[in-house]
Formats: C-alpha cells, sequence, structure tokens
C-alpha cells in the first residue's frame, strides 16, 4: 500500500491520453506477435521468442510510467538533467565497447545489459528535452540573447548530436535537431536566430549525407525507388506492396504474406506497413488516429499548466513521440528517406518503448499537477 505521500487521485490524471497509450500498446502486442512469430520460428525455434521480449520491456515501461506520474513534484524531472544527459552521453561511448557496444551493419548503436539490447539515443531524446526545458525555464530573461540563452544549448545538443552522427545515426540526428528548433522557438527564441541556425544546420545535414555512399544512395533511391527494385529500393518497394495487398480492411490479423522473407524488419521498423496489410487502410487510419490524439493530448496538457517548466517539457515529449511517428510511417509509405527510426509504443524496440512510457508517466503527471511550480 501506497503511503499518503504518493496517494493519487487518478481521477485528475488525462484520461484520454491514458486510454490512447493502452490501445497503442495493445496494438503493439498484437502486432509484434504477428509480424514476429514465423521469423522468429526460424531464427529462434521459438514463435514467441520476440514478443515476450517485447513483453518484458511493456511491464518495465508500464512499471516506469506509473512511478513517474505518481511522483509528487514534476521539478523532480528537471533535477534529474544533467545527470540523465551525462548517462546518456556515457552510454553514446559504450556502444563502442568491445564487450558491451552492439554492432549491427556496421552500425554502433546499442549495448547489451544481460540478455536485453538498448539503444542510448532513445534516453538521449528524452534528456535533452528535460535539459531544454529546464534551461529555457530558468534561462526565460535571456532566451532573445544568442550568447546567453540560444549558444549555451547549443553547445551542450551539439556535443551529443556529434556522438550520435558517430554512430552512424543521420535520422536521430534530425529527428533531435527539429526537437530542439521547436522548443526553441516555442520557449521565445528570436526568428532570425532561428533561421541562421537552421541554415547552418541545413549545411551540416548535406554533408552528413553527402559524406557516405550508403546515405547518397538512400536519397537517390528515394527519388527513383524503381531503378533497383531488387537491391536499393527493395526495403521500401515491398513495403508498398503490403500496404496496397491490404486495401481498404486488411488481409486479416495473422494474413500478411510480405513478413515472410519479403519486407525486413516487419516487427520493428516496418511494422506499420504489417499493419496495413493485415488491418488494412482502416487500421493504419485509426494508429494515426490514435497518434495524432497522444500529440493532441500533449499540447493541451501544455496549455493548461500554469508552470513554464511543465509546459516546455509536455510540448517537447508530445514533439519526440510525433515526429517518431511521422518518420516511421513516412518511411513505410515511401514518403521520406529510409531512417531507421521505430514507430512508437508499437514496435518491437525495448529502449524506445521504455522512454516513451516513461515520457508519457511524465505528461500525466504535469496533467495532474500542472499549476504547483517550483
Amino acid at each position: 500500500m501506497l503511503s499518503n505521500r504518493y496517494k493519487t487521485d487518478f481521477a485528475k490524471f488525462d484520461k484520454y491520453l491514458l486510454i490512447v497509450v493502452g490501445l497503442l500498446l495493445a496494438i503493439g502486442i498484437l502486432m509484434v506477435y504477428s509480424a514476429s512469430n514465423a521469423y522468429s520460428r526460424e531464427q529462434n525455434g521459438d514463435s514467441l521468442y520476440y514478443l515476450k521480449r517485447h513483453l518484458i520491456w511493456c511491464v518495465l515501461g508500464v512499471f516506469l510510467m506509473f512511478f513517474a506520474m505518481i511522483i509528487p513534484n514534476y521539478y523532480f524531472f528537471e533535477r534529474l538533467a544533467w545527470l540523465l544527459l551525462g548517462l546518456s552521453a556515457i552510454l553514446l561511448v559504450l556502444v563502442y565497447v568491445p564487450v558491451i557496444g552492439v554492432n549491427i551493419n556496421g552500425s554502433s548503436r546499442w549495448i547489451k545489459i544481460g540478455g536485453l539490447t538498448f539503444q542510448p539515443v532513445e534516453l538521449t531524446k528524452l534528456s535533452i528535452v528535460i535539459y531544454i526545458a529546464r534551461f529555457l525555464n530558468r534561462k526565460a530573461d535571456d532566451v532573445k540573447s544568442f550568447g546567453h540563452g540560444i549558444l549555451p544549448v547549443l553547445l551542450v545538443v551539439s556535443v551529443f548530436l556529434g556522438l550520435i552522427f558517430a554512430q552512424p545515426d543521420l535520422g536521430s540526428v534530425i529527428l533531435i535537431t527539429l526537437l530542439v528548433f521547436l522548443m526553441l522557438f516555442i520557449g521565445g527564441a528570436k526568428i532570425w536566430h532561428l533561421a541562421a541556425i537552421s541554415s547552418v544546420g541545413l549545411i551540416f545535414m548535406i554533408f552528413g549525407i553527402f559524406c557516405a555512399n550508403y546515405r547518397i544512395d538512400r536519397l537517390f533511391t528515394f527519388f527513383n525507388l524503381w531503378a533497383d527494385p531488387e537491391g536499393k529500393g527493395y526495403h521500401t518497394i515491398q513495403s508498398l506492396y503490403a500496404l496496397g495487398y491490404g486495401g481498404i480492411y486488411g488481409t486479416g490479423l495473422g494474413g500478411s504474406i510480405q513478413k515472410l522473407h519479403y519486407l525486413p524488419t516487419p516487427h520493428t521498423d516496418s511494422i506499420f506497413s504489417v499493419i496495413g496489410e493485415e488491418l488494412g487502410f482502416i487500421g493504419t487510419t485509426f494508429v494515426i488516429i490514435l497518434f495524432m490524439v497522444v500529440v493532441w493530448r500533449g499540447i493541451v496538457i501544455s496549455l493548461r499548466t500554469e508552470d513554464r517548466f511543465a509546459s516546455l517539457l509536455a510540448i517537447g515529449i508530445a514533439c519526440i513521440i510525433g515526429f517518431q511517428a511521422i518518420i516511421n510511417i513516412g518511411v513505410a509509405t515511401g514518403s521520406l528517406p529510409s531512417k531507421g527510426i521505430t514507430l512508437p509504443f508499437i514496435s518491437s524496440g525495448g529502449s524506445s518503448l521504455v522512454t516513451c512510457l516513461i515520457s508519457i508517466g511524465m505528461l500525466l503527471n504535469i496533467s495532474k499537477n500542472g499549476t504547483i511550480g517550483r
């Protein structure tokens, strides 16, 4: 039984957000099993292998979400900002340590703890949001000054962008850059400062693309998908086939053909395509609406709170989830070049799932305690 300090009136939490996240988790569990069972049986001799791992991360994530919900004062998160940034930096370096770090297809993005792998960039995204919300709250009077209001944020964030770019993970670099830009804009930074930053950021992005042949190939494939349908364009083409086969109503749960050796990573990055094939246009539309509701509730919570830190934190969290969903769905539909970003709450990916659920716990905490201030 919880002590009086942690007793919580659940009626004050944002019920819409809680229900929608629950629906997304349920869809994720069903689709991870459906998308992974054949592949899992073939690779591991157990059709439930990936589902079991996904459920472990779900339980851990939900536990941490409820913990974040019941903390009496959300300024607890603000006080963790530098600790989380430091932890994120250490983890981003550990991906290169041979025994701990895991290299997959030339990318050093994971560390292995016990039998589970963790992607540090997911924690980094949340840590940066908390740090920027903290900085913009404490330096509210300096935000219009480039030297005192923007430059310190850019210097800190640039360290993490450099570590992430070296993995290499340009997709997460772009996502975090968009996130930082939006939070600075909402926090009151001058437009011309942001325009100058955007120009420099665009130059670095172009450099990032053209300094690696595989990124150039992805970009050209995006504009000319059918130039190499059995090679560079294969992933996106198979994804579009899956969405096309599903039609309006889908082939039914478990009825996907594309997940059987045609669609790469059907239970992770490509899970939206499996949803489209099995649940059809109706299913994908429903999922998109659920994500829109999550972002909408995040914006509503941000606008309703009377505290600047809480407001900035809420909008930052909403942006993380919204941007990730847009990028994943955009890649699946051929609207964006391949990025390797998971679909929040649904894809089989423990680090993304857990950090997204912790983020939702923070949002729910703010929805209840948004007027308490420091």
